[in-house]
């Protein structure tokens, strides 16, 4: 998309364009100042631009490269044809026509590929080892040079479009959005962007493999592709790269594609949708004009700041505590339909909110109305500006794939020198256009949305699974709406969380010291440990435990343990919004017990802290306790709605590990409760129980003795220490297969097949981590893109605690349970083969590119953390399990790694676990049934039953 330059960018944008015509170069991209990377952009004589970044510290490098087409532009006799066209690019090409050899090859050497597409672009990427770059980029560079877009696998991609969409059809964002699209007419947003096999094809006077050509050859051009590439290499080597590999793709000098199409009026309107979660929500979704070329001036941002703040006499605040709502929040996307976007506002309701929805929908036209009048005010824009100024100012890196990829996506959105700070640069307030945005949140733009179970519909969607109805809003509501309201609303106070000290008070050991116990006092211990990597940051993260056995052995435990976590974050909702304005995080989570997570800016988490603390004992009454049974026991049901790939790995983990209950158990249990049984649960886990923290950062050593003497005073003075509680995993039983099956009600099969190793410990779970690459990438060959057998699927080597387990992991719309287990059996079979066929060289790249990753420096504070807090969590106190692995790794030889597949996989008396999903399609089709298989009737007598490893977790 072309950007308007406004105001005193004019002279800026003109002058990066001559340096960009002229010289090639550009080096006004604006970087973080913790940012050490060297960055380059170039524009290429076929008029591609090309970001470079030149990071000496990466293990792996990435590129990625974004075309200005997307679903807006598909034809509406073949729609989804962008989507379509992506993943036909993956199939081969003219140097390289083996429609397998790109991923073989990227994922040999450590590598992952990915794209997507979406309204106005479509956006591919990849990375891999350093040494493999070129290579990597000769390869991906020829998708965009000569596809080779073999006819005879149009019907096969077809096929994995359509079970694409198949998983997605049940989902209500998607149902949810194309309904709002389909209000728009003759505007291109209304197209169905997807595809399937209806949408997809040959039809009269239609053929789909030549109009895919066509569409190829139309739009994918140098000129309106942007592209970036992050490497360890020198700048100068890096643009000899980006010469090389993407100068001869064809500048066809085409014009940006751009969406002119006048949206239609279809606003003051209601839509009553019956979604396929349980949910109760209003949402008021306004479409607005696109301004992205006022990004500097975040008017979307600042009205989502007053919409969305949760501080006393907002909307938020005053419905919370009236009982109404459970949460309100905005969200706004500048370039959604590519001339106009959208800004909405969501509101999950409580029962007795529903009898009221109009009075909440008038509450917030009339606030709207209030900001209108008073709030666009100059402080707001100071206390944003501040906040992402912060953030900016202390930015962390992320992980090399995703980076390339969002650097790829802004760069069709934003001016070069803005490519990385744009979410951030924040130049001045700017009345008129945020007033510009307000006047757009009015009644002619609005769809309110009435979305429950209770909705009466009339009619049906076509590709989704929702029903709805529609009616006009009427001139009595809309009249209230200018009314002022009866609450005594105000505008949001400042906030008082934003860090003004960013002194460091720690530094990096020079031996890489591992995290060490600083406080043990009855029953009260403090582990720290200071960045080794991230020194100047002057942010710290504490996981403040406070374990209690009872969840291990009783569901009720387990449910009031999430229903405590979900009342504290839902009371300390306010909190936790301006914590996070000010770069804070804080929120309680169930486990062993509960944690209380503080992260971020270490300057005001005392503060945090102690209002964390005091808040812990939720205020419950018999009503706001009954609210959160009711959204318990809907987020239980909930789940059972995800994508069936997503619930076969949920009953997985279930089966593995202690403490977990059937759904059915947990419903029936969560509505047995009563608020005087959550206040005696509330005291009993606080007179007893262990508190075990982990702080790591930026902490001095007044900050943990303040923490210690903070928990202390936290805690009654009659507590019981109770025994460290760890989760316990299942012992694998050699020659018995362990089996769990169920009915889901979504539409296809999902199916785990695993089969673990005789031995526990690193040597196999390091062979296992070698194979992984190779087994997923020939299962995604065979079962994926030769046999389409599904969208999602998958070669799934993990652990069970101790023990590697390999096996075969997918969610398919078109076979049955048995059918699929059969073609898995034979699939391992025709399998083996090609694992005693890899060779001495083959296997070394496999090693070689494992351990890179095992080896790759931590990009952030959260990646470095992340192994130490594992190993805490399951009293592995010399936090070493990354480095055994490494060490174990370093060992395995090829007959090693043939070895491992022999005494699992391929080993017909190596205990197996089963994950059985059978969805509505294939409700009277049978299961697999397994010889000496031990059937889990329900987890909760599985788990009182079953053997365990002695180690736990």
């Amino acid at each position: 998309m072309k950007l308007k330059p406004i105001l005193g960018l004019v002279l800026v944008a003109l002058t990066t364009q001559l340096a960009l015509a002229n010289d090639h170069k550009s080096t006004s991209v604006t970087k973080s100042p913790n940012d050490q990377r060297d960055y380059r952009a170039i524009k290429l004589g076929n008029e591609l631009e090309v970001l470079l970044v030149s990071d000496p510290e990466t293990e792996k490098s990435a590129a990625a490269l974004s075309v200005g087409i997307g679903l807006l532009f598909d034809p509406m006799t073949q729609q989804g044809m962008a989507h379509y066209l992506e993943h036909m690019l993956f199939l081969g090409t003219e140097k390289y026509p083996d429609t397998a050899e790109y991923g073989e090859f990227i994922t040999a050497n450590g590598g992952g590929t990915n794209a997507y597409t979406w309204m106005d672009v479509t956006n591919y990427m990849f990375n891999i080892k350093n040494e493999a770059f070129d290579e990597g980029l000769d390869r991906f560079s020829d998708f965009f040079k000569a596809p080779k877009l073999y006819p005879e696998y149009t019907e096969k991609e077809i096929n994995a479009v359509n079970a694409e969409w198949s998983m997605r059809r049940e989902l209500d964002f998607f149902g949810q959005f194309k309904l709002k699209r389909s209000f728009m007419n003759e505007h291109p947003a209304n197209r169905f962007l997807i595809g399937n096999l209806e949408t997809l094809g040959d039809k009269e006077n239609s053929k789909l493999h030549p109009e895919t050509v066509e569409f190829y050859d139309k739009y994918y051009s140098a000129n309106i592709m942007k592209a970036a590439m992050l490497s360890n290499l020198p700048l100068d080597d890096m643009e000899k790269l980006a010469r090389k590999h993407f100068s001869s793709i064809k500048n066809k000098k085409i014009a940006d594609p751009v969406v002119t199409e006048k949206m239609p009026a279809f606003g003051k309107q209601r839509v009553y949708y019956i979604p396929n979660n349980d949910v109760k929500q209003i949402i008021l979704d306004f479409t607005i004009a696109n301004n992205m070329d006022v990004f500097q001036y975040k008017p979307n941002t600042f009205v989502n700041y007053l919409l969305g703040s949760e501080m006393p006499g907002t909307p938020a605040f005053i419905l919370k505590e009236m009982g109404l709502i459970s949460s309100l929040s905005g969200v706004a996307s500048e370039n959604l339909y590519g001339n106009y976007g959208q800004l909405s506002v969501t509101i999950s309701l409580t029962d007795k909110g529903m009898e009221q929805r109009e009075f909440i929908v008038a509450t917030v036209m009339q606030y709207l109305n209030k900001i209108r009048e008073t709030g666009v005010d100059s402080k707001y824009f100071k206390e944003i500006q501040t906040s992402l100024n912060n953030t900016f100012r202390f930015l962390e890196k992320t992980n090399e794939f995703s980076y390339v990829s969002n650097l790829a996506q802004n760069m069709q959105d934003y001016p070069i020198e803005n490519v990385i700070d744009a979410p951030y640069y924040y130049t001045q307030f700017n009345k008129e256009a945020i007033d510009a945005v307000l006047a757009q949140l009015v009644p002619d733009n609005l769809l309110v949305w009435y979305i429950s179970k209770e909705e009466t519909a009339d009619q049906k969607m076509h590709f989704y699974a929702g029903e709805y109805r529609t009616e006009p809003l009427s001139d009595e509501e809309l009249a209230t709406w200018s009314k002022p309201s009866k609450l005594a609303l105000t505008l949001p106070d400042v906030n008082r969380l934003l860090p003004e000290n960013f002194d460091l008070y720690t530094k990096a050991s020079a031996d890489g010291d591992k995290p060490e116990k600083a406080y043990d006092h009855e029953g009260v211990q403090i582990w720290n440990f200071a960045s080794q990597y991230f020194a100047n940051q002057p942010k710290g993260l504490m996981r403040v435990q406070i374990n209690n056995p009872d969840k291990q052995t009783n569901a009720a435990a387990h449910v009031m343990l999430n229903v405590w976590a979900n009342m504290f974050n839902l009371q300390q909702s306010a909190l936790a919004t301006e914590a996070s304005i000010a770069g804070m995080g804080v929120s309680l989570s169930a486990s062993n017990g509960l944690t209380i997570n503080i992260s971020g800016f270490t300057d005001k988490q005392a503060l945090l802290l102690e209002q964390a603390f005091d808040k812990l004992i939720v205020d419950v009454n018999e009503e706001n306790f009954a609210q959160a049974i009711d959204r318990f026991v809907r987020g239980v049901k909930n789940s059972e709605k995800q994508f069936a790939y997503q619930q076969v790995i949920s009953a997985f983990n279930k089966v593995r590990a202690s403490g977990n209950y059937d759904n059915e158990l947990l419903v029936k249990t969560a509505q047995s409760l009563t608020h005087k049984d959550f206040k005696k649960f509330m005291k009993n886990l606080m007179d007893n129980n262990t508190v075990r923290t982990f702080s790591y950062g930026n902490y001095s050593k007044q900050d943990i003795a303040t923490l210690a003497e903070r928990i202390e005073g936290m805690l009654p003075d009659d507590r019981r220490e109770t025994e460290y509680t760890k989760t316990k995993y299942w012992q694998p039983v050699p020659g018995k297969t362990l089996v769990y099956r169920a009915d889901i009600p979504v539409e296809d099969v999902a199916l785990i097949d695993l089969y673990l190793h005789p031995e526990a410990g690193y040597t196999a779970r390091a062979a296992n981590g070698i194979l992984q690459s190779h087994y997923r990438r020939e299962a995604f060959n065979t079962l994926r893109t030769e046999e389409q057998l599904a969208y999602a699927v998958t070669a799934f080597n993990t652990t069970i605690d101790e023990y590697a387990a390999a096996g075969l992991l997918i969610q398919t719309p078109v076979k049955n349970v048995k059918d699929m287990q059969i073609r898995f059996d034979e699939f391992n079979v025709e399998y083996a083969k090609m694992v005693e066929a890899i060779t001495e060289e083959e296997f070394a790249t496999l090693k070689a590119s494992r351990l890179t990753t095992l080896r790759e420096k931590p990009k952030n504070l959260d990646e470095e953390v992340s192994p130490l807090l594992n190993d805490w969590t399951r009293e592995k106190f010399d936090f070493d399990s990354q480095q055994k692995m490494i060490a174990a790794t370093e060992k395995v030889t090829l007959a090693d790694m043939k070895q491992f597949f022999k005494d699992t996989v391929g080993n017909p008396k190596a205990a197996r676990l089963s994950i059985q999903l059978r969805g509505k399609k294939f409700a009277d089709q049978p299961y697999y049934e397994f010889d000496n298989e031990m059937v889990i009737e329900d987890l909760a007598t599985f788990h009182a039953t079953t053997k365990y490893q002695s180690s736990g977790n």
